[in-house]
């Protein structure tokens, strides 16, 4: 286990590791950058710090939000290298292969499905003129997304590769599915919360089909794997065709 004050220095540095992203490396030079305090303590015959260091000379990418958790695994790896209970040859694959599975889970739990929730919860509150609330709401997320990132580094650290099995057990993968349906309801509460004023008598028949088409093309994308794509050109058609005359209420 690596001192303390070395390990929350990776874990500071892991909130800088987007900053120097590159096209071919993406996040190799950021990914030095987060590991270089714990391979000055791990290595300290420069020799093997290179070749530590050679080992993620490669690209690198994983998401942002599951970065520590990455480091953490990473970092356990590299301590059994260092004290001899692991070969150097064995970690290129499961580098590379762990970055790839957190990244697809990052996207999908967090990018896709959590940002959006946020966003649109927000925008409802705004619209309902609670300002107070949407920033103490943002306050909220900002702290739980800091307690994941501290929670999952140490706990990559401490037990290594057997913690995805944990994660494993959380069923994420369903939870997208769920909070997806959430997303649905709340894209139509916000359709619901905007008034067209200029519309009278008030749009009544116009707000229930619009948050009926909301919550169908929902059921259509979860259910019946319908491309996305596919709703969102007949929606753009649609848009096209009402501004320019050719069909409207």
């Amino acid at each position: 286990m690596l001192p303390c004050c070395v390990a929350l220095n990776c874990l500071a540095r892991t909130c800088c590791i987007n900053a120097a992203v590159t096209a071919r490396g993406m996040q190799q030079i950021g990914l030095a950058f987060v590991l270089a305090p714990a391979f000055r303590y791990l290595y300290p015959e420069s020799a093997d710090r290179a070749r530590a260091f050679a080992r993620y000379s490669g690209h690198s990418n994983t998401h942002v939000f599951m970065v520590p958790l990455y480091v953490g695994i990473v970092l356990s790896l590299e301590t059994q290298i260092a004290r001899g209970t692991l070969p150097e040859a064995s970690v290129g694959v499961v580098r590379e292969t762990l970055a790839t599975t957190l990244s697809a889970l990052g996207d999908s739990f967090f990018s896709g499905t959590l940002l959006p929730l946020w966003a649109l919860v927000s925008v409802c509150l705004l619209l309902a003129g609670q300002i107070g609330l949407t920033a103490a709401l943002a306050v909220l997320f900002l702290a739980l997304l800091l307690l994941f990132r501290i929670l999952t580094f140490f706990a990559g650290l401490r037990h290594g590769m057997p913690v995805l099995l944990r994660l494993k057990r959380l069923d994420l993968i369903n939870w997208v599915d769920r909070i997806k349906i959430l997303n649905a309801v709340m894209v139509a509460l916000v359709v619901w919360q905007l008034p067209l004023r200029h519309l009278t008598p008030f749009p009544w028949l116009l707000y229930g089909l619009a948050v009926a088409a909301v919550l169908g093309a929902s059921w259509l994308v979860g259910r019946m794997h319908l491309p996305r794509i596919l709703l969102w050109a007949l929606v753009l058609g649609a848009l096209i065709l009402m501004d320019a005359g050719l069909i409207g209420m």
